[in-house]
């Protein structure tokens, strides 16, 4: 079962249309494991089971890559977490940035429920592999959040802040992610304030500061009725 998603190579004029078949979600996938250590213990506090290992890996549902404007969720606990991702089609290598979404209410409970709860949302815009991989740890991640009217920078990080996709090769080659119509979202950076926002509007950037350009992407989130039951 797939479902597809086309997107523009930016410098080019070319664009692929992407039968997406699985997605992957990192997780606790920081380039500093110790911090990521004292991070599960601080989630603990906060009732999130902690992992056997680091870092995790998530398989979810394909139909929940999403590039669109807005979203739906069933209570107002739920917060973007921006990554980059890689995407493999017709034998090449892309990426580009998302949010993997996240119910944080159901992630107390269970962590792969929790990323199975919500959308991935990503964006229209990829770059290929081959033209950044010289500068991967220059390239930087930015999720900004509307409050109360007002534009805030929430997330902020670079690729040096995470694994990077060479750090992974053992799981891509145990778990088959590197094939044509994978997903995989890396495990998100840091939160400037470290206080997770239940925004309504999310903002997310990737930029490339050597070739000097950038994708973006941005949506909203609305909350479901309740339920009669």
């Amino acid at each position: 079962m797939t479902h597809k998603l086309s997107f523009y190579v930016q410098g080019t004029d070319e664009t692929i249309a992407v039968d997406i078949k699985k997605v992957f979600n990192a997780g606790y996938a920081g380039s500093d494991q110790e911090s990521v250590k004292k991070h599960i213990d601080e989630l603990a506090e906060l009732g999130v089971p902690a992992p056997d290992i680091t870092p995790t890996l998530y398989p979810v549902s394909n139909y929940l890559a999403l590039q669109s404007d807005g979203i739906q969720v069933q209570h107002d606990e739920t917060s973007a977490e921006v990554e980059y991702v890689l995407v493999w089609w017709g034998g090449g290598l892309y990426v580009t940035i998302g949010s993997d979404h996240t119910d944080r209410r159901l992630e107390t409970f269970n962590v792969p429920m929790a990323k199975q709860a919500s959308p991935n949302v990503i964006a229209g815009d990829v770059w290929r592999f081959e033209d950044v991989k010289d500068h991967w740890n220059d390239l930087e991640l930015e999720c900004w959040v509307e409050v109360d009217g007002k534009k805030e920078l929430y997330q902020q990080g670079t690729f040096a802040d995470l694994m990077a996709p060479e750090e992974w090769r053992n799981t891509f080659d145990e778990k088959k992610v590197d094939q044509d119509g994978h997903l995989f979202f890396s495990g998100t950076v840091k939160i400037v304030n470290s206080e997770v926002a239940f925004a309504t509007n999310y903002e997310f950037l990737l930029k490339d500061p050597v070739l000097e350009r950038t994708i973006k992407h941005r949506y909203t989130v609305e909350k479901l009725p309740e339920a009669i039951e």
